[in-house]
């Protein structure tokens, strides 16, 4: 028991303090609260396929289980849409003709994971007003990790360079894992984003862990006449840690973090975060865990308006209790950014069920601003035989690039029916709503929901044809809006080993 009360502390330990979480996010855009646990589980529309579909019916790649794999996609999607720009009043009916060229690499050996992944789309659309033609939304990803005897290497760069008229909020949210004001509009967006991490002394009685991150974002001059949120900003941030088993259940840490942040906004914003903290993880017993550190924050914001600064002491502390299903726990977290002091204090269980999961969490967070708001995340799944069921929340309150405090709720559900061994049906529902956290913030309120519905057959064994149905919706300070399309789709993918 005490080597496996070892093992399960330096594990955690790790994951914990790679990422510095005494604080909140002091870079613009949108960020999610320390506390809250929100990864950010809303499923993109239509993600969710019945079991028995293959990797290419998903439009993805599939999964590499060992050694070297290239894998290869092409994906032919024609829609029809009566208001693509999901404008007050539409202007016009709008044809689109994508296709979706994607490329995979993997090599997974015992000790190096390596993945190569990039695509792009040959889009012809007659839209009103306007007509395209050439190659779309460029796509980049990679990542690395090797693990040595008491140590590991990871890294990972990606690049993406889309036509936000064409984006999907809701599947953006899931592939950024943050919670973003679901803002619309035309223009082009670019993300730049790379970052490595290395962990020594895994075992041993005293260990070392580094961190590096470097992330951007820029948008041409249409995109940021859309709304004043969307500007080009960076975000650089370093990290280290050490830690020191002091006994079989025991493990003390030390870290230090900065954060330097610059944007292109209104006021040229640059912002440079300290964090410090101190923490142990302790097994209180076989099943009941407690992982608890304190630290302190400290903020320097430049703008042309002058030099404001802002500190606080900041603290998390979870106390978990394994139990025969799954685990139950309560967390609180304090921390500080440039606008103030953001306390959370939540409970969470997770559980496996007889023919799914589930996992939940529920809490209050008092805002910067003095209010009170309710928070918390939830992922159900259930599996029949021939059919599946997926429904994911999140509710939590973030800080966007102007410094405003914003309550962003999101809900999923998704429906999977196998008909028989060459044909699936999928329904699914995204729901989101942004919001003012204070009542005072001056954030217009947005909802927006996608109603998806389509089948999906396999023509051959690597050909798919998919068609369906979309409705997208939003309603905002400016008025309500609503998208009507149709689709067919047919694709391919196939793997081959060198």
């Amino acid at each position: 028991m005490v080597g496996t009360s070892s093992r399960k502390i330096a594990v955690i330990a790790a994951l914990s303090t790679l990422i510095p979480n005494s604080a909140l996010p002091q870079q613009g855009g949108v960020v999610t609260t320390p506390g809250t646990q929100t990864t950010v589980p809303v499923a993109a529309a239509g993600q969710t396929v019945a079991r028995g579909t293959t990797a290419a019916a998903r439009g993805g790649l599939p999964a590499n289980t060992a050694g070297l794999q290239i894998d290869l996609n092409v994906s032919s999607d024609l829609s029809f849409d009566d208001n693509q720009a999901l404008s007050n009043v539409s202007a016009g009916d709008a044809t689109i003709s994508d296709t979706k060229l994607s490329f995979g690499l993997s090599n997974i050996t015992p000790r190096d994971t390596l993945s190569l992944q990039a695509s792009t789309v040959l889009r012809f659309a007659d839209i009103p007003g306007r007509s395209v033609a050439g190659f779309e939304d460029q796509n980049a990803r990679f990542n690395y990790a090797r693990d040595g005897v008491d140590s590991r290497f990871t890294a990972d760069a990606r690049y993406r360079h889309a036509d936000r008229e064409f984006l999907d909020p809701f599947q953006v949210e899931q592939e950024e894992q943050t919670l973003g004001q679901l803002i619309g509009g035309g223009g082009t967006v670019t993300w730049l984003s790379g970052g490595a991490s290395y962990v020594t002394g895994i075992n041993a009685p005293l260990g070392f862990q580094f961190s590096v991150r470097h992330d951007e974002q820029s948008y041409d001059a249409l995109a940021q006449s859309v709304d004043p949120l969307l500007f080009d900003r960076t975000t650089d941030r370093a990290n280290a840690t050490v830690t020191a088993r002091v006994s079989p259940v025991m493990q003390l840490r030390a870290s230090a973090g900065i954060t330097q942040y610059d944007a292109s906004d209104a006021v040229n914003t640059d912002r440079e975060t300290l964090d410090y903290s101190v923490g142990a993880v302790m097994d209180i017993n076989p099943v009941l865990l407690l992982d608890a550190q304190i630290g302190y924050t400290d903020i320097t914001t430049d703008t042309t308006s002058g030099q404001t600064t802002d500190s606080g002491v900041t603290g998390t502390a979870r106390l978990t209790k394994s139990l025969p299903n799954g685990s139950i726990y309560g967390d609180f977290a304090s921390s500080v950014n440039q606008n103030g002091t953001q306390t959370s204090l939540s409970f969470g269980r997770s559980m496996t069920l007889p023919n799914g999961n589930f996992s939940g969490m529920a809490g209050v967070t008092h805002t910067p601003g003095g209010s009170l708001r309710l928070t918390g995340t939830l992922s159900y799944s259930h599996d029949l035989r021939s059919s599946n069921i997926t429904v994911t929340g999140a509710r939590s309150v973030s800080t966007n690039g102007l410094d405003q405090d914003v309550l962003n709720t999101r809900l999923s559900v998704a429906y999977s029916y196998l008909i028989n061994n060459n044909s699936s049906l999928n329904l699914s529902a995204d729901w989101g709503r942004s919001e003012g956290a204070d009542s005072n913030s001056g954030i217009n309120d947005t909802d927006r929901t996608t109603l998806r519905a389509s089948y999906t057959r396999a023509l051959t064994r690597d050909w798919n044809m998919t068609g369906g149905l979309q409705i997208r919706r939003r309603a905002d300070n400016s008025g309500d809006a609503q998208s009507n399309s149709v689709f067919l789709t047919l694709d391919r993918g196939f793997s081959f080993r060198p």
